[in-house]
């Protein structure tokens, strides 16, 4: 359910773990739904809807961010994918860096 364009300017959902994993494509109504907010120099994250708290026990969490950071972070990791030649079932770590 996307929000108006004053809490998320062209509001998409990206999920995590990305959807192209073994652990990803769970069913997005098991996620948490957040909206992550930059806001007076660092990040917040708020629950998305009061009708669905977050527990913590979700298995995967559904973010609300603006399109255009849905579609950077797809290509990336896509390219890394590619790049890296990342194969079925080989581990690998995420790492969120400024």
């Amino acid at each position: 359910m996307p929000f108006d364009d004053d809490i998320v300017v062209d509001d998409s959902c990206d999920e995590f773990p990305f959807a192209g994993t073994y652990e990803g494509g769970t069913v997005g109504s098991f996620c948490a739904d957040i909206v992550p907010l930059f806001e007076d120099g660092q990040w917040y994250i708020y629950e998305a809807s009061a009708d669905k708290p977050v527990t913590y026990h979700e298995p995967c969490v559904r973010g609300h961010v603006p399109l255009t950071y849905n579609s950077a972070a797809g290509g990336k990791y896509g390219s890394f994918v590619q790049t890296d030649r990342v194969l079925d079932t080989e581990s690998f770590n995420v790492t969120v860096t400024d």
